[in-house]
């Protein structure tokens, strides 16, 4: 499509349906296909953080079944999740492109890349090394001399997990206060959507992040969204297409 081209609402509307539906039907297909490896990969996982489980695994325990079938829901969608943003972020691009200007392109694939290539390398980093790490760091400097020490398996993914979830959403967010410009729901230079976007984000974050995080829910979900929201503002796409009266959600 042209820029000077008129293209009906109703096209694109068409357009981020068909975007959408690609993303649910790859998104049940990643699902399914991560549902039969992440049994393996948590495992592989749990011997190579650097704690003494003992030669049968016998300091490793989980004591609420219940929570491990959680935990092993949670990871199948973290990871399906990861696994999508590379492809959305191509979706979004060729949807984009056509009605940007080089200087907005430019912008905008890195955005995408920082938010959809970058941030599922960070995740791989973060279960790599990170974590190992901080359990390292915690052993040496809180662990009783003495005494058996046992671990729950559960609360170990589950704190992982959690931070690959912050990661996700911060994404998620970035993307959306990004795309809002990029469409031009914009008035004075302030998203149409941004505090709504932010906040279902920190809504998500405070519900949603695992119990190894309490006492950090509000401050973790600020920073993600006060990140996220500022990024967003580097764009540079800032015409006033919409002419309504402000709302509650725009900046007057």
């Amino acid at each position: 499509m042209e820029k000077n081209t008129q293209y009906p609402i109703s096209g694109h509307l068409k357009d981020i349906h068909s975007i959408a539906r690609i993303a649910v039907f790859v998104f049940a297909a990643l699902c399914i296909f991560w549902s039969f490896l992440i049994d393996d990969l948590v495992l592989e996982w749990l011997q190579f953080i650097p704690i003494q489980t003992g030669p049968n695994n016998e300091n490793l325990s989980v004591y609420a079944p219940f929570d491990w079938i959680e935990i092993r829901l949670g990871m199948v969608i973290m990871a399906s999740l990861t696994s999508l943003l590379p492809i959305v972020s191509v979706q979004l691009y060729s949807y984009s492109k056509p009605a940007l200007y080089p200087r907005e392109r430019n912008w905008l694939t890195s955005i995408l890349i920082l938010s959809t290539t970058i941030v599922p390398l960070s995740i791989l980093c973060v279960w790599l090394f990170a974590i190992p790490l901080f359990f390292n760091f915690a052993i040496e400097q809180g662990t009783p001399e003495g005494l058996l020490t046992r671990y729950n398996a559960a609360s170990l993914v589950s704190f992982a997990l959690g931070i690959s979830w912050i990661l996700v959403v911060w994404s998620v967010t970035t993307i959306c206060l990004c795309m809002t410009r990029v469409f031009g729901f914009i008035v004075d230079g302030s998203s149409r959507f941004r505090f709504r976007v932010i906040a279902i984000s920190s809504s998500i974050l405070i519900l949603t992040l695992p119990i190894e995080f309490d006492g950090l829910r509000i401050l973790t979900s600020a920073i993600v969204v006060i990140t996220a929201d500022i990024i967003s503002r580097t764009s540079p796409v800032a015409l006033p297409i919409w002419d309504e009266p402000t709302h509650s959600d725009t900046i007057a």
